[in-house]
């Protein structure tokens, strides 16, 4: 019914704006007129003519921009420049206007870098060579083959060339149609909603948003689990900081460090593991936070993660009590690596969940989703108390406009309007990752299972053959594995950072002493899953099954393990010959 509606609205708007679009330039400016002589009350209430209806829009002088960014021949908005900014570093190494697209519309992880040409993670916004390796789904990835055809179909067929109010309502059909799409692949039940988001980090506020919405004058509290096999920025966005250096639609922060509207926050912040390696029971330390928030009348967010970077998994995944009315229960399902029937389960709960589709997917960096069960959705929809301090330029609008949120959200969205707001990267990295999640899914996830257990098996015998790696922690599909320093000990941080580098390079010429194996071996470009710190001794790094990797094993095992079997010797090799490399300068 939201998709319906929205093509509706749509194409009715497109008609009224082709016959009559000089009309409607000056309803604008006429709106904007007799929304400046309210400016030194504080507050506006605009009677004007929004896309064919008559719409009252009562918000804080701050939100102005709604306005003033449908005003012709108005001076570039900031996340207008943001997106110019970020192509334009693309563009600079070479990369397609297509593919400089796919870089906008994310935080300082997507942008590429001046020294390399790619972005922090080693990635380019291309489909990587057909002899390359790829087994970093845990981390971030380079378009697939797939994902980079279904995107550029997107851009060239309904993006590419157009601006302003038609681009406006172009992505507003589009996000509608990827909402769709993701709650059919999902199966999600009927009531539950979809919002898209840039990551799964900035995901992290919108159920501080959802909170104030539900209980707008409670004390809220956000607990997070996982720390260091969590992204880098969970922690500091569930207490409503910024965790990166950019905005989607800000660009660079130039010193802002926390949300506007989101002050106030905090929670505890629970490690992944003790200093020696071993897992924390975090759910246990969730529970004693809980009770005390109720018993302290508080209103509590409690994290479980089901899967972080090494795939490990909390013991429980916390549920909304009361339907939310007492607790807010987040599952961070962030790598994607779950089965259906788990997510009902959390979703029957009324737990909301994250999900993106830049891990196991292999969408480019990056794309996230909060999926909020229908109990919870129906609450938010019938609620007229939005969390209207939050939902500013400088706060919730520094990363989402109405055009991504569902109809659960629609007191939101008046707030969060602006035509000058357009996230093109997002819905490109959205339709990468759909196209992936519907190549997979005639495959149930029995089969997937078996399919993932019998690789995990085959890769993890594979690193106990080769001497100098370890197999040092498998989870589902991802495999951890921790390198020889060859002086009795691990590879740390600072070293297996070194490896991730290298990995992803041919470096064979830069170690001539090395034998005719070990050199094809150290030619072979693979990416793997960036280093995680798990213990003082030292750090890891992945090999993880992505959705192109298993549907390539369920095709021809024999050939897939192939690959693992060069990534796996290239660890060794790099180990080997650890010193030779860091002499070198690469």
């Amino acid at each position: 019914a939201d998709l319906f509606f929205n093509k509706l609205l749509i194409n009715t708007h497109l008609a009224k704006r082709l016959t009559n679009i000089e009309m409607q330039w000056k309803k604008v400016a006429t709106a904007f007129q007799f929304s400046n002589m309210f400016l030194t009350r504080g507050t506006k209430q605009v009677m004007m003519s929004f896309r064919g209806g008559s719409k009252t829009i009562q918000q804080q002088q701050s939100s102005l921009s709604s306005v003033t960014s449908s005003i012709p021949n108005s001076p570039i908005s900031a996340s207008e420049q943001a997106a110019e900014d970020a192509r334009n570093a693309a563009k600079t190494f070479g990369f397609s206007d297509f593919e400089a697209w796919l870089t906008t519309g994310g935080d300082d992880r997507s942008l590429i870098l001046e020294g390399s040409g790619a972005n922090k993670y080693h990635i380019k916004p291309q489909a990587i060579e057909k002899t390359d390796i790829f087994r970093g789904s845990c981390t971030g990835n380079p378009p697939t083959t797939r994902g980079y055809a279904a995107a550029k179909k997107l851009f060239d067929e309904r993006l590419n060339g157009v601006q302003g109010p038609e681009l406006d309502l172009t992505l507003r059909d589009v996000f509608a149609t990827q909402r769709y799409r993701l709650g059919v692949l999902l199966n999600l039940p009927r009531g539950a909603e979809v919002i898209l988001c840039p990551s799964g980090s900035d995901a992290e506020y919108i159920p501080l948003a959802i909170a104030k919405t539900l209980r707008p004058n409670a004390v809220i509290k956000n607990g997070v689990t996982q720390l260091n096999e969590i992204g880098a920025g969970t922690a500091p966005a569930a207490v409503g900081e910024y965790f990166s250096t950019h905005a989607p639609f800000i660009g660079e922060l130039n010193g802002l460090e926390i949300l506007d509207g989101f002050s106030g926050f905090d929670g505890p912040v629970i490690s992944a593991r003790t200093k020696d390696g071993e897992v924390i029971d975090a759910s246990h330390e969730m529970n004693i936070f809980k009770e005390e928030c109720i018993k302290n009348n508080h209103y509590p967010i409690l994290h479980g993660v089901f899967g972080g970077k090494t795939g490990i998994r909390d013991n429980e995944m916390p549920s909304s009590l009361d339907e939310g009315k007492t607790s807010l229960g987040i599952v961070d399902a962030c790598q994607g690596r779950f089965t259906a029937e788990e997510l009902q389960q959390w979703l029957e709960q009324d737990s909301i969940v994250l999900f993106t589709t830049s891990k196991f997917y292999q969408a480019p960096p990056f794309c996230g989703a909060v999926i909020v069960p229908s109990s919870i959705a129906e609450q938010l929809y019938q609620s007229s108390t939005p969390p209207v301090e939050m939902l500013v330029n400088n706060g919730l609008g520094a990363y989402l406009t109405d055009k991504e949120l569902p109809r659960c959200l629609d007191v939101w969205k008046s707030f969060l309007r602006d035509e000058r707001k357009n996230n093109v990267g997002l819905a490109l990295r959205w339709e990468a990752g759909l196209e992936a999640m519907e190549a997979l899914a005639h495959v149930s996830d029995e089969k997937r299972t078996a399919a993932v257990d019998e690789w995990a098996k085959s890769v993890t015998k594979m690193v106990n053959d080769i001497p100098g790696v370890d197999p040092w922690c498998v989870e589902r599909s991802i495999i951890s594995i921790r390198v020889s320093n060859n002086d009795g000990g691990w590879l740390n941080m600072s070293q297996a950072r070194d490896l991730f580098r290298w990995i992803s390079m041919d470096v064979s010429s830069a170690v001539p002493e090395a034998s005719e194996e070990e050199k094809a071996a150290l030619s072979k470009v693979a990416y793997i899953g960036q280093p995680v710190s798990v213990s003082e001794s030292h750090a890891i790094v992945r090999i993880a099954l992505g959705v192109e990797s298993l549907i390539s094993y369920m095709k021809d095992k024999d050939a897939t393990l192939q690959e693992d079997l060069f990534t796996v010797k290239k660890l060794a090799a790099i180990s080997k010959h650890f010193s030779t490399l860091k002499a070198s300068g690469l």
